[in-house]
């Protein structure tokens, strides 16, 4: 029989997941509440109500460690208030092992300051890994609740989905409609993104899609084609065909156009710097390494021969040199940075003769069959 797990069909939508977390949250907190009032810790046995806020709460801890804080997030849905509850009033009681989870998150959210200098998406990015997402309504994207299923967890020696496969670490969750998306297993941790150099992943390592890049650490967001710091710089860039009227990608060079690059029209001066655009502008500054990730298809890699012509391949450390100032198509001005590969690496040319195999090919068509 396969292995199954109870999670939260939280849907994919920034608004979904926001509700999600404010709801979440205060239940946990009222969880607290009838714990104050049991004078201990609460158990299952006190009653279906309890039973309920228990299982949901610890659902609801394990999903917060896929979660990237952002100031946003942290306003809107209070998880420092929710956590203050849960650690340090002393009339609140609870289970040892959710306390755990709270602390890790509040330690790991603290020393990352909230979010406060990290990259956010902008609404102009376009998900690289859409060819995921099954068709939805808008309706039903709005109106699917994240009420708790259970998924199936895949094979350990599933040939995509097991071990050894291109979507280790990755698995399926259907909502209460049966749509169908793709998250990251809590069974199996993904690797920190928020590290500048290899992080150790070799250059030519594929991936699938750019979830899979998440969850190996390669790269530190789900949709954004930057991942980084506003302070210290980006760790990670996606180069891909959705501003090859911007860029220019010339394989150890890459002149790389900052956020929002297509939609100014003014003539005098650039749009203002977005978190993205911030975080090259420190690694301009400090000169920390960024790692190189290209995304195609059979399309795109016609247009760009640098890109694959399928998933997405690491092509090794770059440095930002250099900021330019260009015009888009509009007329008006757009930043743009110039990046150069380091030395010592296997050349471009090794890893495209090399990365994608003819397997992984193969295999990345397998995807949507499932497990």
């Amino acid at each position: 029989m396969a292995a199954t797990i109870e999670v939260f069909a939280v849907g994919g939508s920034k608004q979904q997941q926001l509700q999600h977390m404010t709801t979440q949250a205060r239940n946990i907190v009222l969880l607290g509440v009838k714990s104050k009032r049991l004078g201990r810790v609460p158990q299952p046995e006190d009653g279906p109500h309890i039973a309920a806020l228990l299982k949901e709460g610890r659902l609801h801890l394990q999903w917060l460690d896929t979660v990237e804080m952002t100031p946003e997030i942290k306003a809107k849905t209070k998880p420092d208030t929710m956590l203050k509850h849960m650690l340090d009033d002393p009339a609140f009681h609870y289970p040892e092992d959710m306390k755990k989870r709270a602390l890790a998150l509040r330690e790991r959210w603290e020393s990352e300051n909230w979010g406060e200098d990290a990259v956010v998406i902008d609404e102009d990015v376009v998900a690289e890994d859409q060819e995921l997402l099954s068709p939805v309504s808008a309706t039903a994207a709005a109106t699917e609740d994240a009420s708790i299923t259970e998924a199936q967890l895949p094979p350990q020696g599933h040939p995509i989905y097991g071990r050894r496969g291109i979507m280790n670490g990755i698995m399926i969750v259907r909502g209460a409609s049966g749509r169908k998306t793709y998250r990251l297993n809590p069974e199996i941790p993904k690797r920190p993104a928020k590290v500048f150099g290899h992080n150790g992943i070799a250059p030519g390592t594929w991936f699938a899609n750019q979830l899979v890049a998440l969850h190996r650490g390669a790269h530190g967001a789900r949709m954004g084609g930057i991942s980084g710091s506003m302070n210290t710089g980006a760790h990670s860039i996606v180069v891909s065909d959705n501003y090859d009227d911007l860029d220019d990608d010339r394989g150890d060079t890459l002149y790389y156009s900052g956020s929002n690059s297509h939609s100014n029209t003014d003539p005098t001066r650039p749009a203002p710097s977005s978190s993205g655009t911030k975080a090259l502008k420190a690694s301009l500054a400090t000169g920390n390494p960024v790692r190189v990730l290209r995304s195609g298809g059979p399309q795109s890699s016609k247009k760009n021969p640098w890109l694959p012509d399928c998933g997405l391949r690491y092509d090794g450390l770059y440095r930002v040199v250099a900021l330019r100032v260009r015009t888009n198509t509009n007329g008006g001005l757009y930043e743009q940075f110039v990046l150069q590969r380091e030395p010592g690496q296997a050349s471009l040319d090794t890893l495209k003769r090399i990365s994608p195999t003819k397997q992984q090919r193969v295999e990345l068509a397998q995807i949507q069959l499932g497990y």
